[in-house]
């Protein structure tokens, strides 16, 4: 008879292991079906600003810059200053010359109509984004603006959650992606979007946990 109740327990114990486990699964599977959506934000900024901030990356961003200082959506443009990738300076050992990313997003905005008078470099070399983040903070000080910041479509979440961590005097911080970059946010139909969700996802997770992330 006990046998019989200890054997009739553990069934019953592994079958709510198993709910559990499958409940889990099933919650990680969601999870990750609206991922895609979760990071896709609103492309357009709410509000004129005072500057817009150009994060370093892609040039499809540098070209919703333009647009948005073409729309009279800014007064000035800011542009990360990025840390030489190992590979550029290779090639400078070599003297084969390479442009800094910052000079080529200058080139493309004078060229889309920006005044070369209109546009500023963050203080320093950025790693990632909490670099770009706290020479932000540092190019801001106390004045009272309002900052549009143009990322990308994957990763504007993250780096608002980031920029606003270390821009704390008051100033208005908003995260806008650029259209120009494609991205699926139903990821699971596009092999380069799964592998950007996941890889975000992953940043996302660390940020929280340890403060810190890459670009």
């Amino acid at each position: 008879m006990m046998s019989g109740q200890r054997q009739l327990l553990q069934t019953r114990i592994c079958r709510w292991a198993l709910g559990c486990v499958a409940t889990l699964l099933l919650l990680m599977l969601a999870a990750l079906v609206f991922a895609g959506r979760w990071m896709a934000v609103d492309t357009s900024a709410s509000a004129p600003a005072d500057v817009v901030v150009i994060l370093a990356g892609s040039y499809d961003r540098t070209l919703h810059a333009a647009d948005l200082y073409g729309k009279g959506m800014a007064r000035r443009v800011v542009v990360s200053r990025p840390v030489p990738e190992p590979i550029h300076l290779r090639l400078a050992e070599r003297g084969i010359p390479v442009t800094p990313e910052e000079d080529s997003h200058k080139r493309i905005l004078t060229h889309l109509g920006v005044p070369a008078s209109a546009i500023d470099v963050l203080p320093g070399r950025a790693r990632n984004t909490r670099d770009e983040a706290a020479a932000l903070a540092r190019y801001i000080g106390d004045r009272p603006l309002r900052v549009i910041v143009v990322s990308s479509p994957f990763s504007a979440r993250r780096a608002g959650f980031i920029l606003r961590r270390y821009v704390t005097h008051g100033q208005q911080i908003e995260v806008v992606p650029t259209p120009y970059e494609e991205f699926e946010w139903r990821w699971w139909r596009d092999p380069a979007s799964a592998r950007v969700v996941l890889l975000e996802l992953a940043k996302v997770l660390y940020f929280f946990v340890q403060g810190d992330t890459d670009r």
